[in-house]
């Protein structure tokens, strides 16, 4: 058979939807600050235009496109968008002048190369890795598969059906999928050139690209020093944000401890050693949607430090209003990152109230009704019956509880002396948290607790706000526990690391007061290592499927039970793309639900609904449970367990299940019964390690 160049047409489609994203990232930013000259956008540079537009376009566009389409249609969504691209149009033809005696210095030259380094890293870490006839998936595909599913259902509509669930009719989808919006209208704008995935992939460059916007933005507005300093302190800035903290440290002794015989001492991302504090780069690699959430967020609080320094109450009015919009679309783009920044919020808004800060604590309040308000739909579109998971992971209840942050190694040690709970654990743990956090913030650690040391008295308005964030953020992340993971302490953290990246780009420029040699080379030594740890960190999502499949690590269950995997992920993409071509949209695929963690090719590869995701349809993420069980009563028969007989036929269960498309692979046990229905029917699609069988009618085009 000829060989699928699969790397190639990601590569190729990736770049695609890299260069299809200014549509919706960069052109409707650019026009609404023109249009209410918002920071006084129509008298900046070229390059504070570029970035206002970008962070404002990241903060702004979700929210409205999901309000347009959720209570006007998918036409409205594509009239407000067209509108903004001709305003766009219209304003810079007039300006074409203007545009034509721009001057690119030598820092814009750096942040340039910068920026297009980024892109490259991006494309490399998250399409697939081809070799012959083996493929192979980044480690980053266990969260984003799902991603690439939602994007796809959103693409199809707002508000979205769950992907991983059809009892019979379409369930309504309980996600923060804002993110997804944006991935979804560039999916819809490449008319089947760009994929979910795709799309996605494109989102994550871009993610990366508004983060560097948005540290230029914060250093060029709040925490301002002047022209002459400005262009380094923000060129630092975006460096720094490929530093992470001293995971290297630990990732090097698995290394060490996997050659002296310990076979899984070797993780296949480098923040997997410990609670999760990642840094920049692995964020946005792995969860572009709350880099989206951030950048929400801080655009917001510019825009509210902007609004407060207007003379006229209509232009506070105006900028409360568009912070509201941007707090919204935080919120349906990652609301863990809002949790903790709106509790900063708060503090921030009675700080200036108890302050008399006047136009501080108005605009923050205009700001808050205008959020509560467009976030309403989307908030009451959570509601459902699948009850949020409380601590344990078990079903009901608040899905979070007081719990001080732990560390791994510590917690290695109670458990060898049999202390797994109680005010022991708590005690060792909070006695850890200096060094949990030296570990695990490195640099900004040191540059933090530096730069508090020769902090200003009294702090100055924005540094009393940047505190804030900081306790804030730190204070949640360490004493408050999410379940079933802790994504509120993994992702919340985002906010405390910007704020000690500010606090470490003033440390480093000499912003904070001379630095001496002895301070200066701890400093590097830090920055070296925090580099290596992403580089490191790069490298090791992007070839431990290698080093897996041959023999150098040990195997991961989600990827692959043997060292076989680029062989049988290259025949699923296979399989599964050959599904898409010879199936109506609305087909719907059921595959083994006895999966470790997810079913990641078919989320990857195939754009087709499922039925049941695992044995709980993961209606969590939506759907009613109470429907799950007789679906999962006919697979039980469809796919036995090891030992029990299998059916010879799929008449009966195709009858009583909604699946146009059943899937067998190697790895299931029933693949392994020459007497099942995988050998005695007739497939639809087979190879080496997937057989595809038409239920209904899947095949017709």
């Amino acid at each position: 058979m000829p060989i699928h160049h699969f790397m190639r047409d990601d590569l190729l489609r990736s770049l695609l939807a890299v260069c299809l994203f200014p549509l919706f990232v960069v052109l409707p930013g650019y026009s609404l600050a023109w249009l209410l000259d918002l920071c006084e956008f129509r008298r900046r540079t070229w390059a504070f235009r570029a970035a206002l537009s970008l962070c404002l376009s990241m903060a702004v566009c979700p929210v409205v496109t999901y309000l347009a389409e959720r209570f006007g249609s998918a036409r409205l969504v594509w009239a407000l968008h067209g509108t903004a691209w001709l305003y766009f149009a219209v304003v810079v033809g007039r300006g074409w002048r203007t545009v034509r005696r721009i001057r690119f210095s030598r820092q814009d030259a750096v942040v340039a190369a910068i920026v297009l380094v980024w892109v490259a890293v991006a494309l490399f870490s998250l399409v697939d890795l081809q070799t012959g006839d083996k493929d192979y998936y980044s480690v980053t595909a266990l969260d984003f598969a799902i991603r690439t599913a939602f994007t796809h259902s959103v693409a199809a509509g707002i508000p979205p059906h769950s992907p991983f669930y059809f009892p019979g009719r379409p369930q309504p989808g309980r996600y923060h999928y804002f993110w997804m919006i944006l991935c979804a209208m560039v999916e819809r704008t490449g008319g089947g050139l760009v994929g979910p995935r795709h799309a996605w992939i494109g989102g994550a460059a871009w993610g990366g690209i508004g983060l560097m916007a948005l540290v230029a933005l914060s250093l060029r507005i709040p925490f301002y020093r002047g022209a002459a300093s400005f262009r380094r302190r923000a060129t630092v800035g975006i460096l720094l944000l490929g530093v992470t903290g001293l995971d290297i440290v630990p990732a090097s002794c698995g290394w060490v401890l996997h050659a002296l015989g310990m076979e899984r001492a070797v993780v296949p991302s480098i923040d997997w050693w410990n609670e999760q504090v990642c840094g920049f780069l692995s964020t946005a690699l792995w969860e572009a949607h709350y880099v989206g959430s951030l950048i929400g967020c801080m655009t917001a609080f510019l825009l509210l430090w902007e609004g407060a320094r207007q003379t006229a109450w209509r232009a506070r009015v105006r900028y409360g209003l568009v912070a509201g919009l941007a707090l919204a679309s935080a919120l349906g783009t990652g609301i863990y990152v809002v949790l903790v920044f709106a509790v900063f919020l708060t503090a921030w808004t009675l700080v200036a109230a108890a302050r008399k800060w006047w136009p501080e604590a108005a605009v923050c309040a205009i700001a808050g009704c205008s959020a509560a308000i467009c976030a309403a739909p989307y908030l009451a579109s959570l509601r459902g019956p699948s009850a949020p998971p409380g601590p344990g992971g078990s079903a009901g209840g608040v899905p979070f509880e007081f719990q001080v942050r732990q560390f791994a190694p510590m917690m290695v040690v109670l458990e060898s002396a049999r202390i797994t709970r109680g005010w022991p654990v708590s005690a060792a743990n909070m006695a850890a948290l200096p060094l949990n956090y030296f570990l695990e913030f490195g640099l900004f650690f040191s540059a933090g607790g530096l730069w508090w040391r020769r902090r200003p008295r009294p702090l100055s308005r924005e540094q009393l706000a940047a505190a804030l964030m900081l306790a804030s953020s730190l204070l949640i992340c360490t004493f408050v526990r999410s379940f079933p993971n802790n994504d509120l302490g993994w992702r919340g953290m985002l906010v405390a690391q910007l704020v000690l990246l500010f606090w470490a780009v003033e440390v480093v420029t000499g912003a904070a007061g001379p630095l001496s040699a002895q301070a200066r080379r701890p400093l590097a030594v830090l920055a070296l290592l925090g580099a290596a740890g992403s580089v490191y960190d790069v490298a090791i999502l992007r070839f431990f499927p290698l080093l897996a499949d041959g023999g150098v690590v040990a195997t991961i269950g989600w990827m692959s039970p043997d060292r076989d995997l680029g062989r049988r992920n290259y025949a699923q993409r296979e399989a599964y793309e050959w599904l898409d071509r010879n199936s109506a949209p609305d087909a719907r695929i059921q595959f083994n639900p006895d999966v470790t963690i997810e079913d990641v090719p078919v989320y990857l590869y195939s754009e087709r609904q499922v039925v049941a995701a695992d044995h709980d349809c993961r209606a969590l993420l939506g759907g009613d449970p109470a429907l799950c069980p007789p679906i999962q009563a006919v697979l039980a028969r469809l796919y036995p367990k090891p030992g029990q007989a299998a059916p010879e036929a799929i008449a009966d269960a195709c009858g009583s299940l909604p699946a146009d498309v059943l899937v067998a692979k190697d790895t299931d046990d029933v693949w392994r019964d020459r007497r099942s229905w995988v050998w005695q029917e007739k497939p639809m699609f087979a190879n080496r390690y997937v057989r595809l069988f038409g239920c209904r009618a899947a095949a017709r085009p």
